[in-house]
């Protein structure tokens, strides 16, 4: 999460609230400062139902629905492997759906309490099929959402009417976001329980949610600022007809969480708009009508409507149309290539007109087939046809009597690629295709949600072995092969001349850079784990090995994880380490994020063990008030664990992070509040996909000013990479000395204490050693004089710029070298050695100096890693005399 996102988080969060038609408060009589309430003579009290409800809740007839408990073995897999259904929980099912709620007890992700949905399916032949890759829905009451302290069956279904599974307790703050809304929804409904009740009825498609107001309290508690909070929302991408895959900046009547292996949801409230709420980071929000909570007295609210459909967009909009009794028409037909043959894996678009989108296909299969259903209302049409490598087809006309149409793609056709290495052995690697002679890469609008490779290319393939087989459109291409810093590049051109054509490419890629014994790591990487990310995690490690990154660590949110399974199930354990786990800890929106390495994840705790930075109630401690924990009770925690783990300080910069946080003054070196500045970490991610003269006269400075103060602090280089296809893994990464090459032979301590002992140099695409005598960055160094010579190697493959190097000794720069072409010390030979000398500097009396060395060039890391500047910088070398 980058820190320029959590500002503006923090600050557009209440803007868009009011934005959304709220009134500009919520606070009544009764809020956290108007002292003791009265409280009600005789209390309303909830009704429980029965704790197992139906013994064979996944056996419902025709016209009929079933609440009860369901074993574990009965709940298939998530297709993602992200799903928390495998506790256990209760089934409510027809024979059409079925959603699946957590029992009561501790939760996973961000609600902690359970009595909440944990995933949802279609039922076919008495099973779950097309399970969906279902996130986290936040059912919330202003700020408050329920502390379940039981989940029963209200209604099995056995009468032939609906089942019901209600989720009952008092209601409390939602803790992870407490920073963002306590001052905006300020009421407090202490003294107010509330049960959340989940409706099937026999024969439907949707689940309604209820909850049901009982308050002890004496006095009117106001209207209901009602907020809906969804969470890991790039799993499922919102769609809304009219904007189409971009619904977040409008309101809507009804907004859909789609998945196209599995079913997804229409997420309503009928006869209400839902407006735009928060919108930061993963967490989606909306705003509905306040309601008013009866004081003494049981009230009922219908809170939302789930109409659970797919797999696709368009599966679930028929679906959504058939419960809202919306008569549809059918438009079919083939989509054939240009020879003519039935094109596979080509999405059908449709929509209205320019601003008015409809729905989508599922890819066709081999027999070119696809399928849209659209409103009957709706009059002539546009059609478009897409699929990755090919020229967007359309806009197709179809007017409002037809229901067939046929669509063509343009001419293209494949190129094979082949990568190696000098010996003609595979090669993983990055293979993108390039436009040549003002070829037109395709480009589709985003209201379509189609995922484009990065900007400027046709393809771009992340290869394990190095093979791929790639679609491009009739024209001239370039095919660029790379495998990250350490080796050459290898382009070929091509022309597809007819439509179906195959041209072969193979290349071979010189590994030139010399690292003997150094590995390099990105501690900070997000897979749809996170909140905020939707990379799929076998993706995101293709990402890492085809950039020649050895040692991939996950850092999502709020959830312990690493790589370990995904390098096995890939075979590429000699080129990549993934047994470092990790996580990044953000305390939502306050003082800042940290990176925790390494961390064992373990699946028998919740959120597979991360560390905790909130207190809050439970059912057996219910009075607990909610507290965030300060930086250095976490810190101090995190580092007792048994993995003895180091703290890296996520970019520490702004408001909301560290650094800002405490008011740190680099100048002074003083901070604002000194009860949470923790003195014991010593890393730091002073290069957060930035280069060196982006953080020069920023992170940079702040780096400095410790060292200059004699604290050992150490700068680690990092992608924070949530999205692959815009932010590259491995730029920067965090370069090593372990003693090894091979990955096989690393283990999560001494990783940990390369970092925390700045063994290690920062490399986005310069590698730069310092040495003096033997020893490298981190280490402490006898001058035996007053002066000490630090010997400079620069390295950077040919199609890396180069231009300058920067030497720090004690927070100044004693001398910036221009790096020219006669500087390389043997260009013949070792071309690759852009710079190779010794320079002498002062070491000053007492404790001594520091050196540090960084290089930089000005052009990008084209055609590689589009936008990217290359640089190199070492940690310290401490000196004395």
């Amino acid at each position: 999460m980058r820190a320029s996102l959590l500002r503006c988080f923090t600050i557009s969060a209440l803007s868009m609230v009011l934005a959304c038609g709220e009134p500009e408060d919520d606070a009544v009589d009764g809020g956290e400062d108007a002292g003791p309430q009265p409280t009600c003579e005789s209390p309303p009290e909830l009704e429980l139902g029965d704790p197992d409800g139906h013994a064979e809740p996944l056996g419902a007839g025709p016209g009929e629905a079933r609440a009860g408990r369901i074993a574990g073995d009965a709940l298939p897999p998530f297709p993602s492997g992200l799903g928390m259904w495998d506790e256990g929980g209760f089934l409510l099912a027809n024979d059409r759906v079925a959603m699946v709620i957590e029992d009561v007890g501790p939760s996973h992700l961000y609600d902690p309490w359970g009595g909440r949905p944990l995933g949802i399916a279609r039922v076919e032949d008495g099973a779950l099929v097309d399970v969906g890759d279902f996130g986290e829905i936040l059912i919330l009451t202003g700020r408050y959402t329920v502390m379940t302290t039981s989940v029963t069956v209200l209604a099995d279904g056995s009468d032939g009417g609906a089942a019901i599974v209600r989720a009952s307790g008092p209601l409390r703050a939602l803790p992870f976001f407490e920073a963002i809304t306590a001052r905006r929804l300020s009421t407090e409904f202490e003294g107010v329980d509330a049960a959340i009740d989940y409706v099937l009825e026999p024969g439907s498609s949707h689940v309604d949610v209820r909850i049901t107001y009982a308050s002890s309290l004496a006095f009117p508690t106001g209207s209901i600022t009602t907020m809906h909070g969804f969470m890991y929302t790039p799993r499922m991408p919102a769609f809304a007809p009219g904007p189409g895959f971009s619904p977040q900046s409008v309101s809507v009547d009804a907004i859909s969480y789609t998945d196209e292996r599995g079913v997804g949801f229409v997420y309503e409230v009928p006869g209400d708009d839902l407006s735009v709420g928060i919108n930061a980071s993963g967490f989606e929000s909306r705003f509905t009508a306040r309601r008013p909570i009866a004081d003494c007295g049981l009230t009922t609210v219908e809170h939302a409507r789930l109409t659970i459909g797919g797999p696709g967009v368009d599966a679930l909009q028929r679906a959504h149309a058939e419960e809202n009794d919306v008569a549809m028409r059918t438009i079919e037909g083939v989509v054939r290539d240009a020879s003519g043959a039935p094109a596979a894996g080509v999405r059908v678009h449709v929509r209205a007109s320019e601003e008015r989108y409809l729905t989508r296909s599922l890819p066709t299969g081999d027999d070119g087939r696809y399928v849209v259903h659209v409103p009957a209302s709706e009059g002539a049409l546009e059609l478009f046809a897409y699929r990755q490598g090919d020229a967007l087809v359309g806009p197709v006309a179809i007017d409002a009597a037809s229901t067939t149409r046929d669509l063509a793609l343009g001419a293209g056709g494949w190129v094979r690629v082949t990568v190696a290495d000098e010996s003609g052995a595979a090669l993983p690697s990055r293979i993108q295709v390039l436009p040549l002679d003002g070829a037109s890469v395709p480009s589709v609008p985003s209201a379509f949600g189609e995922a484009l490779p990065t900007s400027g290319r046709v393809q771009v393939a992340l290869s394990e072995d190095g093979t791929e087989t790639l679609r491009v459109p009739a024209g001239r291409w370039r095919v660029v092969m790379s495998r990250g810093y350490e080796y050459e590049l290898e382009s070929r051109d091509v022309e597809i001349t007819s439509d179906g054509q195959t041209i072969d490419v193979s290349g071979q890629l010189a590994r030139v850079i010399e690292t003997p014994d150094v590995q390099c790591a990105d501690f900070h990487i997000h897979t749809r784990r996170s909140n905020d990310s939707a990379d799929d995690v076998t993706y995101k490690l293709r990402g890492a090995i085809a950039d020649g990154l050895e040692i991939p660590v996950r850092s999502d949110h709020e959830f312990a994880a690493d790589f370990t399974a995904e390098v096995g199930a890939l075979g590429v354990e000699a080129w990549a380490y993934g047994g470092i786990g990790s996580v990044e800890m953000s305390s939502m929106e306050l003082w800042g994020h940290m990176g925790v390495v390494p961390l064992t994840p373990d699946p028998t705790q919740i959120n597979h063990g991360t560390p905790l930075w909130q207190e809050w109630p439970t059912p057996e401690q219910p009075d607990l008030p909610l507290r965030t924990m300060s930086p250095v009770e976490v810190f101090d925690a995190a580092r007792a664990r048994p993995e003895r783990p180091t703290v890296i300080i996520n970019h520490p910069l702004g408001d909301t992070n560290y650094f800002g946080y405490v008011g740190y003054d680099p100048v002074t070196g003083t901070v604002e509040r000194e009860d949470d500045w923790d003195d014991e970490f010593t890393a730091v991610e002073i290069f957060n996909d930035a280069d060196w003269r982006r953080e020069r006269e920023r992170l940079v400075v702040h780096w400095l000013s410790f060292l200059d103060r004699g604290r050992r602090v150490f700068a680690v280089g990092s992608s924070d990479s949530h999205g692959l296809d815009g932010s590259p893994v491995g730029y920067p990464r965090t370069c090593m000395a372990l003693g090894t090459d091979d990955p096989r032979e690393l283990t999560p301590p001494g990783v940990r204490d390369a970092v925390a002992q700045g063994r290690s140099t920062i490399s986005g695409g310069i590698y730069v050693d310092a040495t003096i005598g033997e020893a490298g960055p981190g280490a402490d160094v006898v001058a035996g004089g007053a002066r000490a010579t630090v010997h400079v190697r620069v390295q950077a493959a040919s199609w890396v710029d180069v231009d300058a190097i920067e030497i720090v000794v004690d927070g100044r720069t004693l001398d910036t070298i221009e790096i020219l072409p006669g500087d390389a010390p043997d260009p013949v030979a070792r071309p690759h050695v852009r710079f190779e000398r010794d320079v002498e500097f002062d070491v000053a009396e007492g404790r001594g100096s520091y050196v540090i060395v960084a290089a930089y060039g000005d052009a990008t890391l084209e055609p590689v890693h589009r936008g990217r500047v290359p640089f190199g910088v070492t940690n310290p070398i401490f000196v004395t005399r």
